[in-house]
């Protein structure tokens, strides 16, 4: 018997990002540089994932921090959290909240992705030793990790998983998937270390961590997409999704 999220949409159906269309042109984003770090958490996030979406097994979070110096809004940084899910059977990320170092950055991403972005502030910095990242909010330390101990490895050595967002489309609420591509020309991975995170800055409460499983950095050229799925967030995906392009 399958597993499927346990979300009762109407309990944040009134904070969701409000997505102007669904014909979002694309961004071009060369030269980014991202730190991603996967954590297994206690059981018990399936009440945070739509009821359209399986929960990974083990359940486990993501945490990602990109710094993209040329977009079209100019240079910024963006640090996610993510819930693993599977949608059928393709694993996908489900952005439980984000933080963006611009105005700008969190209008169009809020407007144009569905992101859950709120502004803040991000550092990422290379060490010889360790890969660090910093997210401050409102004056406090929301998150704090680093890749410790990087090891070069090929690109083809990582994988990125496609991202979901939960909007409303004209008052509906969607699932908008993120695919973007990547081209990636450095990449390295180490050992997780999370000494940091507020879980209830990220729309997060009910998350735990418990074991980090692992930590990669990697400078690629990426872009974030036009939208080419929509799913209905109470339905299971083989259902309830929609193309749009």
């Amino acid at each position: 018997m399958p597993l499927f999220g346990e979300l009762e949409l109407g309990t944040i159906a009134g904070g969701l990002p409000a997505m102007r269309d669904l014909d979002t042109e694309a961004w071009e984003l060369p030269k980014a540089e991202i730190l991603q770090l996967s954590c297994e958490v206690a059981d018990g996030t399936r009440v945070l994932l739509p009821r359209a979406l399986h929960p990974a097994i083990p359940e486990y979070v993501t945490f990602v921090v990109t710094r993209y110096p040329e977009s079209p809004v100019g240079s910024f940084d963006l640090a996610q959290v993510r819930l693993m899910a599977r949608a059928g059977v393709h694993p996908r990320g489900y952005v439980l909240g984000a933080v963006a170092s611009s105005p700008s950055a969190v209008g169009a991403l809020r407007e144009r992705w569905g992101y859950p972005v709120v502004p803040g502030e991000i550092t990422l910095r290379r060490y010889h030793d360790r890969v660090a990242a910093m997210v401050r909010r409102d004056g406090r330390t929301i998150l704090e990790l680093a890749l410790v101990d990087p090891e070069i490895v090929s690109g083809g050595d990582l994988q990125y998983i496609h991202g979901v967002t939960l909007v409303r489309v004209d008052g509906a609420a969607q699932l908008i998937q993120v695919d973007p591509h990547y081209t990636l020309h450095q990449a390295s991975r180490g050992r997780a270390d999370v000494s940091r995170f507020e879980p209830g800055a990220w729309n997060a409460a009910l998350v735990e961590l418990t074991t980090p499983i692992s930590a990669s950095v990697s400078t690629c050229d990426t872009d974030l997409p036009r939208i080419r799925f929509v799913m209905d967030p109470e339905t299971p995906v083989v259902r309830g999704t929609r193309k749009v392009r």
